[in-house]
């Protein structure tokens, strides 16, 4: 795999974030944390670096177990808190996405979590293993009305105030005052204007249990998790390297895996290159364990080692994404013609809600909004998007 190449970084507080980003450590991957941790770190810009990328818990671990007394003791303290912390908090949204589960049970509403503490069990093996701070869950939209009742029972209220469901949204996110616990109820993965290649549609008929704190609940079937994990990485950019930890883990954890069958699928969403973006950077940064025929199709796509680039170095300076250069990158990832054309359809007409600041558009002229995005979005950005695009 040395042949597929993102340059090495020169900042040893990056080097060190990658090799403590994983849960299991090669010897020589151990050795070389010590080296890195022992010729001088600068600590707080470290542990500054695994906060932005959301993987405290898993240096914890890695240092704990190799270098722990190498480590300042104001440092130790830190991470140590914080896995206490993060350990018990995400016990405490576990309990609750099962008591949410079970009322939705008894009102014969299927939901599906996912991200959160399904991840961190299947994955991760634990729960404490994993930074989430909400409850992500999916069902199906005529259950929707019924959802967001047995939620608003239980003391949560809905971000949309309005309580009309539309295709500009894809998920209410509903949060209780009481215990301070945020549930994005999902009936879609992205609202309509990504025109994303994985949708809610695709993955329930492949949906399988799982058991979460010896309960048993619905899971995307490994499939359909991967595939969740690539588009999702791939559509905020890889900006935070919690999200390829993810990807890293699965491929770790399923060495099983239909490779071919995968790519298949993902070939006839339309995501397959960015599929292989993801396992591209698993593979070169976390050392994922990938068979050669995937190592080819990679290499024979010239534009994912520039879009691995571009996430390298986001990797190395963590920074939110401008919404226009999330968006092109999303479309080079695109790599059928059509899909690119609908994008950019999508993206110059859905409703937003940025242009709300720009022009407010009266309810009784809603129609008009799919005019109001295209002036709001030459406004802004001009044709500089243009340059980027091509770059």
């Amino acid at each position: 795999m040395r042949e597929m190449t993102i340059n090495g970084s020169s900042i040893p507080e990056v080097d060190l974030l990658i090799c403590c980003a994983r849960t299991c450590s090669a010897p020589q991957m151990r050795v070389r944390i010590k080296e890195i941790a022992t010729q001088g770190v600068d600590w707080q810009a470290f542990l500054q670096l695994a906060t932005s990328h959301g993987v405290r818990p898993l240096v914890y671990q890695s240092l704990h177990s190799t270098c722990w007394e190498v480590l300042p003791e104001a440092a130790r303290q830190e991470l140590s808190r914080f896995y206490s912390a993060n350990s018990a908090k995400n016990r405490f949204l576990a309990g609750e996405l099962l008591h949410i589960l079970q009322l939705f049970e008894a009102e014969h509403i299927l939901a599906v979590p996912f991200k959160g503490p399904v991840l961190a069990a299947v994955l991760y093996g634990d729960l404490a293993l994993r930074e989430f701070t909400d409850l992500d869950i999916l069902i199906r939209d005529p259950d929707i009305p019924k959802a967001r009742e047995i939620l608003s029972n239980q003391g949560y209220r809905s971000s949309i105030a309005s309580g009309v469901i539309t295709p500009d949204f894809n998920v209410d996110e509903l949060h209780s005052a009481l215990t301070g616990i945020s549930v994005e109820l999902h009936w879609q993965f992205s609202p309509r204007r990504f025109a994303s290649s994985l949708a809610a549609e695709h993955v329930w008929n492949g949906i399988e249990p799982i058991v979460i704190l010896g309960k048993q609940v619905w899971s995307f079937s490994s499939q359909d998790i991967f595939l969740f994990l690539a588009v999702h990485g791939g559509k905020h950019s890889w900006s935070s390297l919690k999200w390829l930890c993810d990807l890293a883990e699965f491929i770790r954890s399923n060495p099983e895996l239909d490779w071919p069958c995968l790519f298949k699928r993902a070939e006839a969403l339309g995501a397959a290159r960015t599929c292989l973006l993801g396992v591209y950077l698993a593979v070169e940064l976390l050392q994922a364990e990938v068979p050669p025929s995937v190592v080819l199709a990679v290499r024979e796509d010239a534009q994912i080692n520039r879009l691995a680039q571009d996430v390298w170095l986001r990797i190395q300076e963590p920074r939110t994404v401008e919404p226009i250069e999330g968006q092109i990158f999303n479309l080079k990832l695109k790599e059928r013609l059509r899909d690119k054309v609908r994008y950019v359809f999508l993206q110059c007409t859905q409703y937003s809600g940025e242009e709300e600041r720009f022009l407010p558009v009266p309810s009784t002229l809603s129609f008009m909004s799919i005019f109001v995005r295209p002036i709001f979005l030459l406004r802004r950005y001009g044709f500089s998007v243009l340059k980027r695009i091509v770059r």
